[in-house]
């Protein structure tokens, strides 16, 4: 615009200059200068003046268009814009933000005490995008920590449809009638068809009452599909279709349950079955009458398990499991076996057992057993063991010497656990190419993988119980000493308390087996006599004792003081057998852990009281009426304020 003023004023000197010099010569020629200069100025003139207008019409047109974009981006559009001070207090807010706060003026207000939400954003030293729930709706917020400056962008209707996509994808489930053929095998046709109509009643209310596609496809089995908005409804209400299942034995006297399985986390549908068929799998390797959930990344949820398991295991699957065992030991060079860490009577009783079997079989066994793993009570059993059967005394190797002995034909049989984390030592577990698993313990979660045989039943007394079953369908010439006999029915006597507590018809069968083969129940009796500093360990324990409701008693070992897993369990049933008493917990320091802080806590029900949930709850697990769990680097009272939260929600919730 400078450059056109000069050349307008350049023309316009020129035209002055030359009519004076024409005025020298002439006025005449003077005056029709002038004439024809003005025809030519005034159009020229008039042409720029319509060219300023039309250009300052387009340039405030421009600037109102800029503007009225800027009022839209900063005021009208979903995008909130707070700028702060370096005290967090606001400075301006634009219209956006007072929309959606519905507050009349927010100037000079802390940030923090308007949105505390936002607290970890200026935590954070590089700012990033986060999302936020602020009064009602979603938002990803932008910190500029440079400039002050907080955006807000409003995402909530993404949000509504991510969620309505996750409600909707696909659940399968896998519903197994517990005891199925049993119970109506004990009943009249009548009653039994009344019981099955009032079942398939119940379960089909249930299934429309949640939205569950549901289809019966064998007699005690039902396969179910639903989204995940419904599972969450369900799982709210603990799949209260077990106790109402569970209920109808009131009606008909038949111990019918419900067991099911879940498959969740995919929209793959073959791997959604395969979930839910593992999760069924789990949930009766646990005892039935409970849920298993599984989720695609292994994530697994439990509901139910409120009842002792009752016995399904029958001799026709003890005959061939025994056989297929005999046929997995035969086609090995040999066997190794082992039980879990800190092996308790069972664990050995089991162990000898599977010597035995192998024995019978014809091929050589060893059993691993290191000096750290040994109690007071395994040190009795090893000093009988050698004053008594040098054969026997032989058989025991140390980790080291298993890991040498085995070969890619040998087989490892792990008893009384079925835990990878929980044997005597892993890496032979890692080593081993072929596996056989024997327990008496609810399936958890880190079950040992890929066993040739697996022979889980949570119905059974102890490991010893099962392997004594097994063994005497051996039916060579070859049979079980009297010593193995003996620890073996000491396994049985520890584990069920002197036949106290789950105790079956099959348990007093294996005793009776063991007693008819030379078991004697004196040197039991025997072994498991204790000095009196263990009753007075046992006294100190249960001295500060916490009655948590009349029925739940939580007993917590001195700080001071380091006391062996067996002590507190131990302790904890004595406390059980106190009147009122339903519920015993032992909580102490144990020993054997000198540079850290080991805590150990045993459980005990009498059957009305899940512990095995408030257990896994902790880390551990094991039977209903009977678990325990240990917890690293932590203390006491720690470990008594898990304890208490996990008792509240399992078992007083």
């Amino acid at each position: 615009m400078g450059e056109k003023r000069k050349y307008e004023a350049l023309i316009l000197v020129i035209f002055i200059l030359g009519a004076v010099f024409i005025s020298i010569f002439s006025i005449e020629s003077l005056i029709v200068y002038l004439i024809v200069g003005l025809l030519l100025l005034i159009p020229f003139y008039y042409h720029r003046q319509k060219q300023e207008e039309q250009t300052t019409r387009y340039i405030n047109k421009l600037t109102n268009r800029i503007k009225d974009s800027t009022e839209k981006g900063i005021n009208k559009f979903p995008i909130g814009i707070i700028v702060i001070d370096e005290e967090k207090n606001i400075e301006w807010a634009n219209n956006f933000i007072y929309k959606n706060i519905k507050v009349d003026e927010i100037h000079g207000v802390n940030i923090l005490e308007l949105m505390p939400e936002l607290a970890n954003l200026f935590e954070v030293e590089t700012p990033v995008d986060n999302q936020f729930e602020i009064f009602g709706k979603h938002y990803k917020v932008n910190y500029q920590k440079d400039s002050g400056y907080i955006y807000f962008f409003d995402i909530t209707e993404a949000k509504v449809v991510m969620q309505r996509f996750r409600d909707t994808r696909p659940i399968i489930l896998n519903l197994s009638l517990d005891n199925y053929e049993d119970v109506y095998d004990s009943l009249d046709d009548e009653v039994a068809s009344r019981l099955d109509a009032n079942i398939v009643i119940t379960l089909t209310e249930w299934a429309k009452k949640n939205s569950i596609y549901l289809k019966r496809i064998d007699e005690d089995r039902f396969i179910g599909l639903l989204n995940v908005k419904d599972l969450k409804k369900i799982e709210k209400d603990k799949f209260q279709i077990l106790d109402s299942i569970r209920n109808l034995k009131e009606d008909f006297d038949a111990p019918v349950t419900l067991s099911i399985g879940v498959g969740v986390g995919t929209d793959f549908l073959p791997e959604l079955g395969e979930l839910a068929k593992s999760s069924l799998d789990l949930a009766l390797g646990r005892g039935g009458d409970q849920v298993a959930i599984k989720d695609v990344d292994g994530t697994i949820r439990f509901y139910g398990g409120k009842t002792n398991p009752q016995e399904k295991r029958t001799r026709i699957k003890a005959r061939v499991v025994s056989n297929a065992l005999a046929d997995i030991v035969n086609d090995s060079d040999k066997i190794i076996v082992m039980g879990h860490k800190r092996p308790d009577f069972d664990a050995i009783g089991g162990c000898i057992g599977i010597y035995t079997f192998s024995k019978i079989v014809g091929k050589e066994c060893y059993i691993v057993l290191n000096d750290s793993d040994m109690d007071e009570t395994i040190k009795k059993i090893m000093a009988e063991i050698h004053s008594t059967d040098e054969n026997l005394a032989r058989v025991f190797v140390t980790s080291d010497e298993a890991w040498e002995l085995m070969t890619p034909q040998t087989t490892l049989l792990i008893v009384d656990t079925s835990d990878a984390s929980r044997v005597i030592d892993v890496g032979i577990l890692q080593k081993a190419t072929k596996k056989v698993i024997i327990d008496h313990h609810r399936r958890g979660e880190d079950i040992i993988t890929n066993p040739l045989l697996t022979y889980i039943e949570p119905y059974a007394s102890s490991a010893s119980e099962l392997i004594a079953e097994l063994i005497e369908y051996q039916t060579k010439i070859e049979k079980i000493t009297p010593l193995a006999a003996t620890i073996m029915l000491g396994g049985i006597v520890v584990d069920t308390q002197n036949f106290s507590i789950r105790t079956g018809s099959r348990t007093f069968s294996a005793a009776g087996y063991l007693r008819s083969n030379g078991a004697d129940p004196t040197k039991v009796k025997t072994i498991l006599k204790e000095p009196i500093e263990n009753f007075m360990n046992r006294v100190e324990i249960i001295n500060n004792s916490i009655q948590k409701t009349p029925e739940i008693v939580i007993a917590l070992a001195p700080n001071d003081k380091k006391y062996t897993n067996v002590m507190l369990a131990q302790s904890a049933d004595l406390l059980l057998s106190l009147k009122g008493i339903e519920c015993s917990f032992a909580v102490g320091y144990l020993v054997g852990y000198l540079d850290e802080n080991k805590v150990g806590v045993s459980a005990r029900s009498l059957g009305n009281m899940n512990v095995q949930l408030v257990m896994e709850e902790l880390g551990g697990g094991g039977h209903l009426a009977n678990a325990a769990t240990q917890i690293e680097e932590t203390t006491i009272e720690e470990v008594l304020e898990r304890l208490n939260k996990a008792i509240d929600e399992i078992l007083l919730a």
